[in-house]
């Protein structure tokens, strides 16, 4: 149980790197569609896996017990649920069909003990997709001004993000 536990820890930022290093191949194909469709559907993938975890911490016993903790998780899961909107509305104007299926590596240890890892491990994810999308704004800055405004925009929250997260384990939550 406790290798389970461990591994489930560690499951969601294996996700967000294993996207990036997925998308790396399509980088080199600057304004060929399919390669902006899968690039497009990387980010999808990463906030489906966004929305999924966030919600659940903000239902996890921490969370329930601590409401303005809980309606942060929430919040964060509203703003990851919009981008997920913007990335699926932007695959459907280059013509691709957005992959909804969630990735399997969102699941989350269910204690209190491991609240602390898990806030740890969302900001590193946070740090690791604003890595990626700054792979992809780079990409895209040179011949698709919607997406790299897309981009921009789920960057800056990001950021914020990423900076919440940092607020939250300097504050000795869990």
């Amino acid at each position: 149980m406790l290798r389970q536990h461990a591994a489930a820890e560690t499951q969601f930022l294996g996700h967000i790197v294993s996207l990036r290093e997925a998308a790396a191949g399509h980088l080199v194909k600057p304004g060929e569609r399919p390669a902006a469709i899968a690039l497009l559907q990387s980010v999808l993938s990463a906030e489906i896996a966004c929305v999924l975890r966030y919600t659940i911490l903000s239902v996890s016993e921490p969370a329930l017990r601590n409401p303005a903790l809980g309606a942060e998780f929430q919040a964060q899961a509203n703003d990851e649920r919009a981008h997920m909107r913007v990335a699926a509305a932007r695959i459907i104007e280059l013509g691709g069909t957005p992959d909804f299926t969630p990735p399997a590596a969102t699941a989350i240890p269910a204690t209190e003990a491991a609240f602390a890892a898990q806030v740890d491990e969302n900001l590193r994810g946070e740090q690791a997709i604003i890595a990626h999308y700054r792979d992809l704004l780079t990409h895209f800055s040179t011949n698709d001004p919607a997406t790299t405004a897309l981009l921009e925009e789920i960057i800056a929250d990001e950021e914020h993000h990423s900076s919440d997260m940092t607020d939250l384990l300097n504050t000795g939550i869990g």
